[in-house]
């Protein structure tokens, strides 16, 4: 398991809920690191067991946790540049939409060996996605779902977005996440430029 990903669970609770929480769900899921080193290798296993141990903590269930870093990522002000990352992925919200296929081969480029999820998009209606991923843990949809929610806003457009459970299959997870553009252009997008920070 790439330390990134360990990391970005690391951040995302101890600035929602502080570090004494964190401490605790460290301790209980018997992580021998005092913090996650972003560019190291963890064992998989202890992912999981910080999954379990987040969602035993902070009395919620892990995909709405997950959920939650997916919105946070593409949210949280000193995360800036991952939010302006996407917003390189196109000009509108289907564009973005469109390139999630791309972003696993995009994302070990940059960072070789890195987990992420697979997604392939499908598109059986007008204005209806079907975006499935394929990762080696449960809960891809669910950050995809809090990360699309936030671009939805981001971009100004209107959507409806529903997210199946995790499944397994093969030796990994599978989701589904269904995207229903219901309108463009419901509000101004936020404000976007290739040179500088707006």
């Amino acid at each position: 398991m790439h330390g990134l990903i360990c990391k970005t669970l690391e951040e995302f609770v101890i600035d929602q809920h502080g570090p004494q929480i964190w401490s605790q769900i460290r301790r209980d899921a018997d992580a021998p690191y005092g913090r996650f080193e972003a560019l190291r290798n963890y064992d998989a296993a202890l992912m999981l067991r910080l999954m379990d141990a987040s969602g035993e903590r902070l009395n919620r269930p892990i995909m709405v946790i997950f959920e939650d870093i997916g919105h946070w990522i593409c949210t949280h002000p000193p995360l800036e540049q991952v939010r302006r990352l996407i917003r390189f992925s196109g000009r509108t919200f289907v564009d973005l939409l469109y390139s999630l296929d791309e972003l696993h081969d995009r994302a070990r480029m940059a960072l070789p060996g890195i987990d992420l999820p697979h997604f392939e998009i499908a598109e059986p209606d007008p204005g209806i996605f079907h975006v499935t991923s394929q990762w080696s843990f449960p809960g891809a949809g669910a950050v995809l779902t809090g990360s699309l929610r936030a671009m939805a806003d981001d971009y100004g457009a209107l959507v409806l977005i529903d997210a199946d459970r995790s499944r397994p299959k093969g030796d990994g997870w599978t989701d589904q996440v269904t995207v229903q553009v219901i309108e463009h252009a419901f509000h101004a997008p936020r404000e976007f430029t290739l040179g500088g920070v707006t």
